[in-house]
Parts: structure tokens; C-alpha cells; sequence
């Protein structure tokens, strides 16, 4: 019954145009997935919801990681304030070229309840939305702290190389390499938190045909006991890959057990696939 109840009020909540303002994705995308060796390729930041956002110009205030792994190694991308798109990244190794965004922590204000049930709906963490609804005199304000860890993957001229975890503290690795898989294949992708495999974690994954500029609804999966989710049935076009974490921050009072703040994690990698 309270599972009813809550995706009830998340369908109320998007009824009335309330946006779950915690719930939108933040994903970096390269105007091409597949450059030439040696081609410069525009990285934009975007942020949005459904797949479709706008872009944000490079602030360095914002900027804890923006790097580039290689067969050579990691190497920082030089981008200047007030640019979009925020970078243009030169590709001069062939292979599968990795790059990484970490954005500094930020906080958001929810002025109800229902907000905020509607975020942790969204992002599949029914169980915490539950505790919440089942609480009397749940508190009706709380805070998000939260941080953006962003991959996207292009293949330079080539599709040799793989994925790998880069050191995000939520992060994203597609095991599959989407540019070297036989047609018709699934991809493997994995979600770790510090290293580790993240189990039972819901996994946003969106599919974009080319000529689609219309939002698109995700398909929501969910990592094994090792993490790992399978995507099937993909078609040509881009994907976005979403993951999100909540612990809490401060504690409510002992008799509710609950939290005012909460710090949450959101892991993108974007591709392509053939």
C-alpha cells in the first residue's frame, strides 16, 4: 500500500508541474563520438531532464576534475572561464579515449515533503521514501547535498581499448566497449562507490535514435549483487547511463530516525552506440 501510495503522489507531484528538482541528470556530451586521431571534439556540460538539457559554460569554481585518460595516461583539459561549450579537446592518441568530470558539492533547499519523495522516486529509492511517508511529523524541510561525477567515452579512430574506473567516487564503467561489440550484443555496465560495487542501485538508461530531439522516458534497471546491470536491445544512437546515491548528513531527532540532510551522488557516462 505505501508503494502505491508514493508513486501515486510522484505522478500528482509531475501533474501539477512540480519538478522533482533534486532529479535532473548531468552528463557531458562531445558534438562527436568518433573523431580522427589527432581532431579537437567540443565537450559540452549539460543538464536537464529526459535526455534533452541546456548547456553550461566552463566555471572553474565548479571544476574539481576535468581530465582526459588515454592509452598515453590522464591529462588535464585546459578550458577557459565562460566558454561554451566548456571545452574543445584536442584527441591526439587513437583508441578508446575516457573523459572525466568531477563537480564541486552544492546544496539544494526542498520546501515539502512531497518534493522530495517525488526525488527519491524518481531515482529509485523507494525504500527511503517509504520510511519518510510511514514517519508522523516528518519533517516537512530538507537538504540535499549533492555531487556530479560525469564519463563520456569516444573512440579516436579507433575502437581498441576499454573502459575503467578512473577514481570517481561514484562512477559509471561500461565493461562492454560499445564501439567494438558485435551487432545485437548487450552491453555490461557497472556502478562502484569508492571501488566497490554498488548492489540493488537503480540504473537510468536512455537511448537516443539520431534525428530524436524529443525527451525520452528512461528505462530503469537495477545492478546485481556485483553491480553490474545488462542493457539489452539497444539501437543506434546515443545512451546516457544514470546512478544516484543518498547517506545521510545530520540526524533528526532520536524518535524519528530520520534525516533533515542528505548527501547524494550522481554517476552519468555517455556513449555511443553503433
Amino acid at each position: 500500500m505505501q508503494h502505491y501510495f508514493v508513486r501515486a503522489l510522484l505522478g500528482l507531484v509531475l501533474l501539477l508541474g512540480i519538478a522533482p528538482a533534486g532529479a535532473h541528470e548531468f552528463w557531458l556530451d562531445p558534438v562527436d563520438f568518433t573523431p580522427k586521431v589527432g581532431a579537437r571534439v567540443s565537450v559540452l556540460w549539460r543538464n536537464g531532464m529526459n535526455f534533452l538539457g541546456d548547456s553550461y559554460p566552463y566555471e572553474r569554481k565548479w571544476s574539481k576534475r576535468f581530465s582526459v585518460f588515454d592509452a598515453r595516461g590522464e591529462r588535464q583539459i585546459k578550458a577557459t572561464p565562460g566558454d561554451d561549450p566548456a571545452a574543445d579537446v584536442p584527441f591526439p592518441t587513437p583508441g578508446l579515449a575516457i573523459v572525466v568530470f568531477q563537480r564541486a558539492p552544492d546544496t539544494l533547499d526542498y520546501k515539502s515533503l512531497d518534493q522530495f519523495l517525488a526525488f527519491l522516486l524518481d531515482e529509485g529509492l523507494d525504500d527511503l521514501a517509504a520510511r519518510y511517508r510511514a514517519t508522523p511529523n516528518a519533517p516537512q524541510n530538507l537538504q540535499e547535498v549533492y555531487t556530479r561525477y560525469a564519463k563520456t567515452l569516444l573512440a579516436v579512430g579507433s575502437t581498441a581499448g576499454e573502459d575503467k574506473p578512473v577514481g570517481l567516487p561514484l562512477e559509471i564503467v561500461v565493461e562492454t566497449n560499445p564501439y567494438a561489440r558485435p551487432p545485437g550484443t548487450p552491453v555490461i555496465a557497472r556502478v562502484l562507490e569508492a571501488g566497490r560495487a554498488v548492489a540493488n542501485v537503480q540504473v537510468k538508461m536512455f537511448n537516443r535514435p539520431p534525428g530524436n530531439g524529443s525527451g525520452l522516458e528512461p528505462r530503469r534497471l537495477r545492478t546485481d549483487a556485483e553491480g553490474r546491470v545488462r542493457i539489452e536491445g539497444l539501437v543506434a544512437g546515443e545512451v546516457l547511463l544514470n546512478a544516484t546515491t543518498m547517506k545521510p548528513v545530520a540526524p533528526l531527532a532520536a524518535d524519528i530516525g530520520l534525516q533533515t540532510r542528505w548527501e547524494s551522488q550522481w554517476a552519468t557516462v555517455t556513449f555511443k552506440a553503433p
